[in-house]
């Protein structure tokens, strides 16, 4: 009997991990599924090491549209507004715009909107249990890369709806770099009637983001972490300098590089900062210098900027 035991044993635990997986897999998608689906207000705080800033947020599905509405409630106001595929910046000072958008991004954290089956690539998903933020009970979901080339998530997912009331972003060695948490949660259909207002305001000037888009650069990144792919590139003029950008995401953190001519040739002169889930590095390389912001280890960060090559090269 203790023979028969032993021999299954391990097939079961590699069961009942799997069997874990796909649970957590699935909370994950219905967060998913009821951030961007369900009539909600939400008012939240998002937190990092040295800053915390406080939002109201107010998602509204109606006649298959997407409707947003988010609003800082500290310090200078700061309003954006989603009309379905238009999401319009509104602050006092500045000159509003709009940009053609699916959602309101800003605030919000990423793993909101992140493809679940493409990242099952690259983390494993962990059933943590249960917990209570804001009063309500949750499923709490750690998002664990496969690699040391990132950083990692824990998650709190309203179990009655869904709804994500809270994630942790941290290192590697679990030190907290940024963290949203929903502070009153409220779930109505009557939202809807703030659409009327939504419509009534005006629509700033449309942004032309493809303006400044290239056909190609003249460099690529010579190593990424597995997963990252570029999704955006572009060059602009800036105080008479040409500055090359490209935007690389795996679907739960993105990062830029920026490439100009460097003032010198100095070899290996380099620039390192750090806050919170931000790193800026930057190296000047040959006759370029190439700066590296996003949300990667320092480490990470590095490897990239160093193993940029050019065409030329």
């Amino acid at each position: 009997m203790f023979f028969v035991t032993a021999l299954f044993s391990p097939f079961f635990l590699s069961f009942s991990a799997i069997a874990e997986e796909i649970s957590a897999k699935q909370t994950l998608e219905r967060m998913v599924q009821a951030v961007n689906s369900l009539n909600y207000e939400i008012a939240f705080v998002q937190t990092s090491p040295t800053n915390m800033d406080s939002f109201r947020y107010r998602h509204i599905k109606r006649d298959n549209k997407t409707y947003a509405q988010l609003v800082t409630l500290d310090g200078e106001q700061q309003e954006i507004i989603q009309r379905d595929n238009l999401v319009s910046y509104f602050q006092l000072g500045s000159r509003a715009f709009t940009l053609n958008s699916g959602s309101i991004v800003d605030a919000l954290p990423s793993v909101v909107r992140s493809n679940f089956d493409k990242l099952a690539q690259h983390y494993e998903f962990i059933v943590l249990g249960k917990n209570r933020v804001a009063g309500r009970f949750v499923d709490t979901i750690r998002i664990v890369p496969k690699d040391d080339f990132r950083y990692q998530y824990v998650v709190f997912v309203d179990e009655e709806n869904g709804l994500l009331l809270r994630s942790d972003m941290l290192d590697r060695e679990g030190k907290l770099l940024d963290q949203f948490r929903v502070v009153t949660l409220y779930i109505d259909d009557r939202l809807k009637g703030l659409t009327d207002y939504l419509n009534k305001v005006s629509t700033p000037p449309l942004l032309n983001e493809a303006q400044n888009n290239v056909d190609s650069l003249s460099w690529k990144a010579g190593w990424l972490p597995y997963g990252f792919e570029r999704v955006r590139y572009s060059q602009d003029l800036f105080d008479g300098e040409m500055i090359d950008s490209a935007l690389f995401t795996d679907g739960l953190f993105t990062f830029t590089l920026y490439v100009t001519e460097a003032e010198s040739q100095q070899p290996h002169q380099d620039q390192t900062w750090k806050q919170g889930e931000y790193t800026l590095y930057s190296e000047v390389i040959g006759d370029k210098e190439i700066t590296f912001i996003g949300q990667l280890p320092i480490a990470t960060a590095k490897r990239i900027v160093q193993e940029v090559k050019f065409s030329n090269n």
